[in-house]
């Protein structure tokens, strides 16, 4: 059996990322030898899983090599910087320590969109349902028929079940009820993993405010359910919500932008930032991005 490819040969980079905000800030910060190390990165993680790399003393000494007049806590230092500024995923990072980014896992979903194995794990995944599957569609109709298979192999059960009654009606009804006592803790299990888990404040402790805990994709509806702190410093956290919905800023980019600029406290930097996109007049393409750059 042939070697199933997980990375991919190349890679495209747009001719604007060295001009991206979070770039620039990065490599203000660092100097020259960033912007080497970002694309020595994203080259690891292209050829390595195709979408995500895992961050470990290995990962630091290989890159570390492969760089002139760069050393190893250089590259710490720039890969932190790059992580607090948003060009990869904080939460991954810190939680399963890995680099990658929703922009990351879209463009190896694209390239590979014709092999039947480029899935992304779950836990890593940052992208929402239905963009997935518009790389795979396959998927769904692999779905459905995985369902009908399970449905026809619990009606032929039951078919089963029911003729073996006659012999011993009431081991039938017993068993029928342990059935659905199982199957009604099994609906139970799922919906209480679909519930939306909330912290009580953003140091996690008593100050009030809830924060979502790390979710496989944060939603709109998630943003939404957010509560400030009631820690009495004075916010706009409605017009925040508004804003960056009316830039159409992706909902992990907003709950990282809400939790920095601390619920949309009154003075905040955040509010600068909205004044300079809409003075742009559509020149900042790139809203999120630029309002974390901000406000880091």
């Amino acid at each position: 059996m042939g070697r199933i490819k997980r990375g991919l040969d190349y890679f495209p980079l747009s001719t604007s990322f060295m001009h991206d905000r979070i770039v620039r800030r990065v490599m203000k910060r660092e100097g020259d030898a960033a912007f080497a190390t970002l694309v020595e990165t994203l080259s690891y993680i292209y050829a390595g899983k195709g979408y995500y790399i895992s961050v470990n003393d290995e990962f630091y000494d290989e890159l570390t090599d492969g760089l002139y007049s760069t050393d190893i806590d250089d590259v710490k230092r720039i890969i932190a910087l790059s992580v607090e500024c948003g060009l990869f995923d904080a939460g991954l990072f810190h939680q399963y320590g890995i680099l990658t980014s929703a922009d990351i896992q879209r463009q190896y979903l694209f390239i590979t969109k014709r092999r039947s194995s480029s899935l992304i794990e779950p836990d890593y995944c940052l992208l929402e349902e239905e963009e997935l599957a518009s790389y795979h569609p396959s998927q769904s109709s692999k779905s459905g028929a995985d369902d009908t298979d399970t449905q026809t192999a619990d009606n032929v059960t039951s078919s089963t079940d029911d003729a073996t009654s006659n012999a011993d009606s009431v081991t039938i009804e017993a068993e029928f009820s342990t059935s659905g006592t199982q199957n009604k803790e099994k609906q139970t299990k799922t919906n209480q993993n679909k519930i939306n888990h909330l912290s009580d404040s953003p140091q996690g402790e008593d100050g009030g405010g809830k924060i979502l805990k790390r979710r496989k994709v944060m939603t709109q509806e998630d943003i939404n359910n957010l509560q400030p702190p009631n820690d009495g410093m004075q916010r706009n956290f409605e017009g925040l919500l508004e804003n960056l919905r009316s830039y159409k800023i992706p909902p992990s980019e907003q709950y990282a932008i809400i939790l920095k600029s601390n619920f949309g406290a009154i003075g905040h930097p955040v509010w600068k930032g909205f004044s300079n996109i809409r003075g742009s007049n559509g020149k900042i393409k790139l809203p999120g991005h630029y309002l974390l750059s901000v406000i880091n």
